[in-house]
């Protein structure tokens, strides 16, 4: 009995503040969504009108797209190099101390740091990357880099993989360091080459890491704001708006917060179904 008092003890902090800072703030969201609501006065109750308008607006369904391209666009940029790093540094030494550092570092700068600083490289007036295309000649003037769509959204994705792919390789680490050493001499002496145990052993040893690893990172993805709003501000055209960056406009330019909680809650269901999805993926939950 004193064993289960002591487990609450240690639970009960935890779940206080799963409560305040989650439970609590997800119900007063779906009562907003549910609401005309008024920054001043008195709110009014609409159902689901809130959703049903998000639904109709095309730049809602706009905004989702461009998350999503951006999404698939960052993900392999982030998770096979740093699946790949981790593989080629997981064995001990100070060379592999030392590239795990120089990889890590840029997780250490600030997203808003990190996009300014790629915004200076990418400008057409002044940036880093013309004045070197034009030194070595591949270049006669300097390019906007950020002008067009494809062009800003690759150039973002690969701003944001830069700055976090050595988070991702960490995680990875960490599951490749769980692998007895004696499952693969084992594999080995079987006759078992580097490509068939890093398929047949590795790759299975170490898929929850593998499924948390690409959890977040597509979670990060989709929550992507900073660098949209400090490299392209959403353009051109809107064509890398995300979906934060419309939540935002709807709750603080239109001052419909009622609105923006309901894409606030749609955003979270999806969230939710492709996290569960992962999971699946990685193993959780299968019997």
């Amino acid at each position: 009995m004193r064993a289960n008092n002591k487990g609450i003890q240690y639970v009960l902090p935890v779940a206080v503040l799963l409560v305040i800072f989650f439970l609590v703030p997800l119900v007063n969201v779906i009562k907003m969504s549910m609401m005309e609501w008024a920054i001043l006065g008195e709110s009014t109750f609409v159902g689901f009108s809130n959703y049903l308008k998000t639904f109709q607006a095309k730049e809602f369904w706009a905004s989702m797209g461009n998350t999503t391209i951006y999404s698939l666009l960052v993900t392999p940029m982030i998770f096979f190099p740093a699946m790949l790093f981790a593989v080629i540094l997981s064995k001990p030494g100070r060379v592999s101390s030392l590239f795990r550092t120089l990889l890590f570092i840029p997780c250490a700068i600030s997203l808003v740091a990190s996009s300014y600083i790629w915004s200076w490289i990418l400008s057409d007036t002044y940036g880093i990357l013309n004045y070197l295309l034009k030194v070595s000649g591949i270049l006669n003037e300097g390019k906007n880099w950020l002008g067009s769509t494809w062009s800003a959204r690759l150039w973002i994705s690969i701003s944001v993989a830069w700055k976090t792919l050595g988070f991702s390789m960490v995680i990875l680490l960490a599951g490749l360091s769980s692998i007895s050493p004696s499952i693969t001499e084992a594999a080995k002496i079987d006759g078992a080459g580097n490509p068939r145990i890093f398929f047949s052993i590795t790759l299975p040893l170490i898929r929850p890491t593998l499924a948390l690893a690409l959890i977040m990172s597509v979670a990060g993805s989709f929550k992507g704001f900073d660098q949209f709003v400090i490299m392209t501000g959403g353009g051109p055209m809107r064509t890398t708006q995300s979906i934060i960056m419309y939540i935002n406009k709807i709750a603080f330019d239109f001052y419909d917060l009622g609105g923006s909680a309901a894409i606030s809650v749609i955003f979270l269901i999806v969230l939710v179904t492709l996290s569960y999805y992962q999971n699946k993926l990685g193993g959780y939950g299968n019997d």
